[in-house]
């Protein structure tokens, strides 16, 4: 007769089983089951997915000055057709358009919550009424499963000019209920198709959430960084194939501190990706490192950026240098500061701010809250910043290379 300690896992497993009553073996023959259908999945997933493409190659990089004068101009996207906004997303479309996503309802958990829509025109600089897109019973009925509620958003433009709108969705719980879902248009928004589910997780494929902009790869698949919120809080890079399914997913950050990652390609294999942090004190920005396509990153580090826990945004210019909007404070979001670092540097430093807590009046009697910062440049080389304001709008700032030189000479603001 073996010893248990000569028996291998399974056996020790089945041995036990023998011994206890048949509800019990019942019980873990089918946690076993599942086991093996999970462990299986992600063996085929890991074994199975393509090599993992590199970031599209950015623009190509120059250090001339702009001739252009230099413009910043603020407004607001939303026309306060609901109580409560979050979360914005912008993409550029056709024309030199810009179309706004965000979430808006009586209150961030409420089940009235809706993703809704607006477009700005630059030749008349406004923003279109914003009009309901997705609610949770148009998502319910696309995915055939009960939604409880909806949640961030973000937007990429492929290489095809196919729009690509990723949002969360909750189906039990808070956010850790969270699932991602996708709606592609093919008319610059005119039309799109109906919500599909993506597959990201192997816990019941909930609590993953999406909140930094999808990056194109050279191949033509699309990037896209996520975070968990179940058993530890953490960052992941999805890639998705051209159908828009899950083919691969790296690990960016473990524990319980990191999520909302943002991934800022410099070359086809190097990018730079930063987190907001929620754990103890210090509290500062995550940053880390990819050298070969996005397959394997660098362990996350502190930068010298303080932040209370709250979303970023970021772009690289053409020269290689950064930008980043964060939140400037280890406590509140009642600052949104513009940060600057230059290529090959590790050092940031605070050239503006476009929320200030002395300057700013209060709204209402409401608490000063400037957050959720999504940042583009669009094809004419002007940068566009969306935002919570006060969680009542969605402000928009738009501003040039002109007026970013003028501030890298004379950073008074501060």
């Amino acid at each position: 007769m073996k010893e248990m300690g000569s028996l291998g896992p399974f056996e020790v497993l089945q041995r036990r089983s023998n011994s206890t009553s048949p509800r019990n073996r019942l019980v873990k023959r089918v946690l076993l089951a599942i086991l093996l259908i999970v462990f299986g999945s992600l063996s085929v997933r890991i074994f199975s997915a393509p090599p993992l493409s590199g970031f599209a190659s950015p623009h190509s990089r120059s250090s001339t000055t702009s001739i252009t004068p230099p413009l910043f101009e603020t407004r607001f996207a939303s026309h306060g057709k609901t109580e409560m906004v979050h979360s914005p997303a912008v993409v550029e479309i056709a024309g030199n358009r810009l179309q706004g996503f965000w979430y808006g309802g009586t209150s961030e958990h409420a089940k009235d919550v809706a993703i809704y829509t607006s477009v700005f025109d630059p030749q008349k600089g406004l923003w279109s009424p914003e009009i309901s897109l997705i609610t949770a019973e148009s998502t319910q009925k696309s995915l055939h499963r009960y939604v409880k509620k909806l949640g961030n958003v973000v937007a990429l433009r492929d290489q095809n000019n196919q729009l690509w709108l990723f949002y969360v969705s909750v189906s039990v719980g808070r956010w850790s209920g969270s699932a991602i879902n996708l709606m592609i248009s093919q008319d610059d928004g005119e039309s799109w198709s109906p919500s599909r589910r993506l597959i990201t997780s192997p816990l019941l494929n909930l609590a993953t959430l999406v909140k930094g902009p999808p990056v194109l790869l050279e191949d033509g698949t699309i990037g896209l960084p996520v975070y968990h919120e179940f058993l530890g809080r953490f960052g992941e890079f999805v890639r998705l194939d051209r159908a828009g399914r899950v083919v691969q997913k790296t690990r960016l950050s473990r524990g319980s501190a990191s999520l909302q990652p943002i991934i800022i390609p410099d070359t086809n294999r190097k990018a730079l990706g930063l987190m907001r942090y929620g754990g103890p004190a210090p509290r500062r920005i995550l940053s880390v490192e990819t050298t070969d396509g996005g397959f394997h990153w660098s362990r996350p580090v502190k930068t010298d950026l303080r932040n209370p826990g709250a979303a970023i945004a970021g772009t690289r210019l053409q020269n290689g240098d950064l930008l980043l909007v964060f939140n400037d404070s280890e406590n509140a979001r009642d600052d949104l500061s513009l940060a600057y670092r230059p290529s090959g540097d590790k050092a940031w430093r605070i050239i503006y701010r476009f929320e200030f807590e002395k300057e700013t009046t209060l709204l209402g009697g409401r608490t000063r809250v400037f957050s959720y910062p999504y940042l583009v440049r669009t094809q004419n080389g002007d940068f566009h910043l969306l935002y919570t304001w006060y969680r009542t709008h969605i402000k928009h700032i738009q501003f040039n290379q002109a007026w970013l030189e003028q501030r890298l000479r004379s950073p008074s603001r501060l």
